[in-house]
């Protein structure tokens, strides 16, 4: 017999997948055909509750519960092939919303997808997005902001046909080039784990992106707070992780020649020495005031960099170690945007910069005409 394996809307995507495999493998051992839905004769649907899907009309379905399909996938399967009933579109469900934008014409989506440390749910949930992206039938194409810098970079032409950009973030991230598109923001677990949902969420809640930065929930004035200053530390832990690395690296390879080797400036023409440099004294020096300045920049936006880097510095050189890039972190970003709220500058302020510019311009060429006038002749 052929079996298609599908599952409820409501069951997580590790779950499903996890289930999917098993049923498919115990199907096989009992010599059944696995086919996709179009040539399906039978139809086993894990979960709760039938999805929505008009393919499944004129097929025998059989719902499964999750617990006894994992325990027991062969009793299930043959049970199933007694059990199955012809499908019924569920009456008074309503299709769900990216059923009913898929079929109205919405194909183009784009994707962003970034975590604190750019190494695993930055790809993960990136990866998870594109499969079910394509089994949607979608054009799609997501953007990872890593450690190893922007991958699979979405042209300017792709952002102006997208219908829809969505936003798997747990940092702040730069979004302009997204400016005046329909975008949904979440976290890159819910990403990962609730594929589906999140989707649905997308196209029923999604709003045109103005530039500004959106907040990932909205679950009350102190969890965003608390949110806020966890970004706030991720964001500057994530800018400071390469260092960290390349630093240990560095102290890695010194140690391989000896373990206190960069002691001795003789030893392999001091390259264990220089190597320890470059990690414990420049990396590493670097570590804290890197931190502070993202973390700032996090709060403040760019104005908020320098005046953190600078702080993180003091503290560094200071010998108030992470606790003080923490504060001067802090302290900076709050400070500048603070600043920034309440200080409001005319769009001329800038004129005497660009008048003083001119005028030493002006000057400089007045001063170096002789000197061209007495060359050419």
């Amino acid at each position: 017999m052929k079996i298609f394996v599908t599952h409820s809307p409501k069951l997580g995507n590790a779950k499903a997948y996890l289930l999917r495999e098993i049923l498919v493998k115990a199907a096989q051992n009992a010599g059944h055909e696995i086919a996709d839905v179009a040539n399906a004769e039978l139809v086993l649907i894990v979960g709760d509750d039938l999805p929505h899907n008009a393919q499944l009309n004129g097929k025998k379905v059989a719902l499964l519960n999750a617990e006894t399909a994992f325990h027991n996938p062969e009793a299930v399967i043959a049970n199933a092939q007694q059990e199955a009933v012809d499908y019924v579109q569920p009456v008074g469900v309503a299709e769900s919303a990216v059923e009913s934008v898929a079929n109205s014409g919405v194909k183009n989506v784009v994707a962003v997808t970034a975590c604190p440390t750019g190494v695993a749910h930055t790809f993960m949930s990136a990866e998870a997005i594109e499969i079910y992206g394509k089994k949607q039938g979608w054009n799609i194409k997501v953007e990872t902001r890593g450690q190893v810098g922007v991958g699979n970079l979405i042209s300017p032409e792709e952002v102006a046909a997208a219908d829809l950009v969505f936003v798997a973030a747990d940092i702040d991230v730069d979004l302009s080039k997204f400016k005046g598109k329909p975008m949904y923001r979440t976290s890159t677990g819910l990403a990962l784990k609730k594929t589906a949902q999140e989707f649905d969420k997308a196209f029923a809640e999604a709003k045109i992106y103005g530039g500004e930065k959106v907040s990932t929930s909205a679950e009350g004035s102190n969890s965003d707070e608390k949110k806020g200053v966890y970004k706030h530390l991720m964001t500057g832990v994530s800018h400071m992780l390469p260092l960290v690395v390349a630093g240990g690296l560095a102290i890695a390879m010194s140690f391989m020649f000896g373990i206190k080797a960069f002691e001795d400036a003789n030893i392999a023409g001091g390259l264990p020495k220089a190597l320890m440099d470059i990690g414990g004294g420049s990396a590493f020096h670097l570590m804290i005031a890197v931190f502070a300045g993202y973390v700032a920049f996090s709060i403040a936006d760019r104005p908020g960099l320098a005046p953190g880097l600078i702080g993180g510095m003091l503290a560094t050189t200071g010998g108030a170690g992470i606790l003080g890039g923490i504060i001067a972190g802090f302290f900076a970003g709050y400070v500048v945007k603070f600043l920034n709220d309440n200080i409001k500058l005319s769009q001329t302020a800038d004129k005497p910069l660009d008048i003083h510019l001119e005028v030493c311009s002006n000057r400089s060429i007045e001063k170096e005409m002789p000197m061209l006038k007495n060359t050419v002749s």
